[in-house]
């Protein structure tokens, strides 16, 4: 989000010229793959997870960025709460503007004619330099009193990435996920320590040797993404 809030200072200061929007600029590495260990450009994907923090709230949220739909989906643990919610939405504007800018600069739309071509209602119907649409999903909400805005946030994105959009479903045991979190993340840095694994290479499917030997396959980690999340009595 510094990065967004810098970058649209920039842009209000040149009088919202498009030419202020550079491909070269953090924001703009991200949507063409770089800058990210993942390493994947948005035009060769239908759904974007942006984790957002607001931290003068110190506060964790996901959005989606569903392209086919030209919207920006929130899921907020802390939802219900309308004070928060107004800031969540100032903050979310902020992407849905400058997604659409960088979108333009880029030439993104250029690269996903299909969009046009399907005769999408949310991309005919509108101008490219329109701001994304903004939805807030009824998301599972975090206790009152509780700091788990950073779990509920991981495991919606865990859903998210199983194409699990409609967070009414499910049902969150904080507890059960922070013992299965801290279990996964056990075994996989004990993992990683025992081949003398180097993190910045795990994504490309091999993992580098800090101690100097020869590159080695990837590390299985299992997968706990079906594992069944209890739902708690009712009192």
């Amino acid at each position: 989000m510094s990065w967004v809030n810098n970058i649209k200072k920039q842009w209000r200061e040149s009088n919202c010229d498009i030419r202020s929007i550079s491909p070269d600029h953090d924001v703009g590495q991200c949507i063409t793959g770089f800058k990210l260990l993942a390493n994947i450009p948005w035009d060769t994907v239908d759904d974007v997870i942006i984790h957002v923090n607001i931290s003068d709230k110190f506060h964790w949220l996901l959005v989606v960025f569903r392209i086919n739909h030209r919207c920006l989906y929130v899921y907020d643990s802390m939802s219900e709460r309308s004070v928060h919610t107004k800031k969540v939405t100032e903050t979310v504007g902020k992407l849905a503007t400058m997604i659409l800018m960088f979108s333009m600069s880029m030439r993104f739309y250029g690269k996903r004619l299909d969009l046009y071509a399907d005769k999408l209602l949310k991309y005919v119907n509108k101008s490219q330099s329109d701001p994304l649409d903004i939805k807030h999903m009824q998301t599972p909400q975090q206790g009152d009193s509780s700091n788990d805005c950073g779990l509920y946030t991981c495991i919606i994105a865990e859903h998210i990435s199983n194409c699990v959009f409609d967070m009414r479903v499910v049902e969150i045991d904080a507890k059960y996920h922070r013992e299965r979190y801290a279990t996964i993340l056990w075994h996989y840095g004990k993992t990683k320590n025992e081949d003398g694994a180097i993190s910045e290479s795990e994504v490309t499917g091999t993992i580098a040797s800090k101690f100097g030997g020869p590159r080695i396959a990837k590390e299985h980690v299992p997968d706990t993404t079906n594992y069944p999340t209890p739902i708690p009595p009712t009192r």
